[in-house]
């Protein structure tokens, strides 16, 4: 019997630094939701509720994409057999427990909110059911399935507050830019990094179009990001370390641009991955202060 290569398979398509970021998502709109209040043993339960929902939505990915991906990635550890599909669902089942558990214990209206982003999360699986018509439109097919972010925030949100506050908005709006901006990020590439038979947006809106793209979206999301702060009043050293990470997007993306060399872009895509881990930890730090 061929061994399952589990831990591969979750480095390769679901590293730890993305259950780390999940957790820290997790972590800051509780401390924000609570006003920074101690976290205890059912916070734990809730960080392993939100990577369960974020692991789902891969392996929604594996399952929709898993023909296509034997014929653009061959030796990856799914497609190769290292792990199967059933595996992956049965992992998903369990985690949809954990969920379950911890919606229901937190209350009616974080369930009804876990079941509106799990419905959601359900249409994106199938594509809103227009996928021949929505897949070769990139950038609406990213906006769409970049909606079910607010809907996470709204489950996360509501295990602890029952309002719909400005803080709550700000998070949703906070939520959409930055994970927009790192989709676009990671999608965009120099001509020397574009792969045959592999979609990007460098290649739908051409390069310097996705590159101004990017760097709106940010400043836009850092709009909202300091009016969050200035809301929660914190203090003056947020805006300025979110404040420079944007211009250190600006500075690699530029330079990219001038070289066409993608070592640049990847390390704008590290930028941009930075401000969002960077902006939820400031968030955390400062309201448990």
């Amino acid at each position: 019997m061929k061994r399952i290569k589990l831990a591969a398979y979750l480095q390769e398509r679901f590293p730890p630094v993305n259950a780390m970021l999940f957790a820290i998502l997790f972590g800051a709109v509780y401390s924000v939701s609570t006003k920074g209040a101690t976290p205890g043993w059912t916070e734990l339960w809730g960080i392993a509720a939100v990577v369960s929902f974020f692991f789902r939505l891969r392996v929604m990915d594996e399952i929709k994409d898993y023909q296509i991906d034997l014929i653009n990635h061959p030796n990856r550890i799914l497609q190769s057999g290292g792990v199967t599909l059933p595996v992956l669902i049965g992992i998903s089942f369990f985690g949809s427990a954990i969920e379950a558990g911890w919606s229901l214990y937190s209350g009616m209206n974080c369930t009804t909110a876990w079941f509106v982003a799990l419905a959601y999360s359900f249409l994106m699986r199938y594509e809103f059911f227009i996928g021949a018509w929505l897949r070769p439109r990139l950038l609406i097919y990213s906006i769409s399935h970049m909606l079910v972010m607010p809907a996470i925030i709204a489950w996360i949100w509501f295990g602890y507050r029952n309002d719909f506050s400005p803080e709550l908005g700000l998070l949703m709006i906070l939520s959409i830019t930055a994970g927009f901006c790192f989709e676009l990020a990671r999608k965009t590439h120099a001509p020397e990094g574009e792969r045959r038979g592999i979609d990007s947006y460098s290649k739908s809106l051409g390069l310097r179009r996705s590159v101004l793209a990017i760097c709106l979206l940010l400043a836009v999301g850092l709009g909202f990001l300091f009016y969050l702060f200035y809301y929660l009043k914190l203090h003056t050293y947020a805006y300025a370390l979110l404040g420079l990470i944007f211009f250190v997007v600006v500075f690699f993306y530029s330079k990219g641009l001038k070289s066409k060399k993608d070592a640049h872009f990847r390390k704008g895509e590290k930028a941009v991955s930075l401000y969002m881990l960077l902006s939820y930890l400031v968030l955390i730090i400062e309201m448990l202060r």
